[in-house]
């Protein structure tokens, strides 16, 4: 019988009938579901409720990665990233490895930071990496319930490519699903979301950060679906992190939620097929600008 634990599955996924049809997962690209996007934004707040994280990214001096005045460029590079870690092959990663080396290379503390840290720093990238292979396992579980023990074994060996394409090491990479388990569990004992950390993900939770970029037709867009996001984004955050974001959630947020959830499965052979056909999108834009000289990050 497979051993969970619960400080790292979706809390959402114990009510998940397991789907009579769904595909088998071979890969960690194959996780991806129409979900994804309605659960960026809580995976973020994970990442960044790891303090280092957190402050490393509100006071970077690198504008040019910065999701508020950069949006459009940010989740081009994001998803830029996730195709060749997932997708790429040793050269597409190598590129992404050194590239990304020099931009984090820019970003550390100063003697006016809170905590200290370099954004170069492996133990950092293991949080962040662990936390999108989160991301992946958390929307196909929320559709299509739990992976099996061998399917979630083959996802943690294959998502290595998610660590070791930033600055993580092989030997920190979790050998196993238990050792990911563990560590998640150790590390979500010390997360926390100071007042300028969570003063930004709200911004990017109910869109207002557009208007920094998009002036008034940026605030329609927060005006109109800021409120159904900001919603999205909490019903895919484990309860911890909802406090630290000094977030309610209710037993109407939760019927809601599942109703939502229902939808989206019926959508997903679809929709999910078009969000994997966009990662393979991603890694060619990757190749065409190497090809022609156009800057990736």
């Amino acid at each position: 019988m497979d051993v969970i634990d619960d400080s790292y599955r979706h809390a959402h996924v114990s009510d998940v009938p397991r789907a009579r049809h769904r595909r088998t997962v071979r890969r960690t690209g194959d996780l991806v579901t129409g979900l994804g996007p309605t659960i960026a934004g809580a995976n973020v707040i994970m990442q960044l409720a790891h303090p280092k994280v957190g402050h490393g990214v509100v006071e970077s001096r690198v504008d040019s990665g910065s999701a508020v005045k950069h949006p459009i460029k940010r989740s081009r590079t994001t998803g830029t990233f996730l195709a060749v870690a997932l997708l790429g092959d040793d050269h597409d990663r190598a590129y992404v490895h050194r590239e990304l080396q020099r931009v984090h290379a820019l970003v550390y503390s100063t003697d006016k930071s809170p905590v200290r840290y370099h954004a170069n720093d492996s133990r950092l990238q293991l949080w962040v990496a662990v936390c999108l292979l989160k991301y992946f396992i958390d929307q196909y579980e929320l559709l299509y319930g739990q992976l099996s023990t061998t399917e979630r074994e083959r996802v943690v060996a294959d998502s290595r490519w998610l660590g070791t394409t930033l600055n993580v090491r092989d030997d920190q990479w979790p050998a196993s699903y238990a050792q990911l388990q563990e560590y998640w569990a150790a590390q979500v004992e010390s997360m926390t979301i100071d007042a300028p950390v969570r003063e930004l993900l709200q911004s990017l939770s109910d869109l207002s950060f557009l208007s920094y970029r998009f002036g008034v037709a940026g605030t329609m867009v927060h005006q109109a679906l800021g409120r159904p996001m900001n919603y999205l984004i909490k019903a895919g955050l484990p309860d911890g992190f909802r406090e630290q974001m000094h977030w309610r959630w209710t037993a109407a947020d939760e019927r809601i939620y599942a109703a939502t959830l229902r939808a989206a499965r019926i959508v997903d052979p679809a929709v999910g097929r078009v969000m994997r056909g966009l990662l393979f999108a991603y890694l060619l834009d990757m190749r065409l600008r190497r090809r022609f000289g156009v800057p990736v990050f």
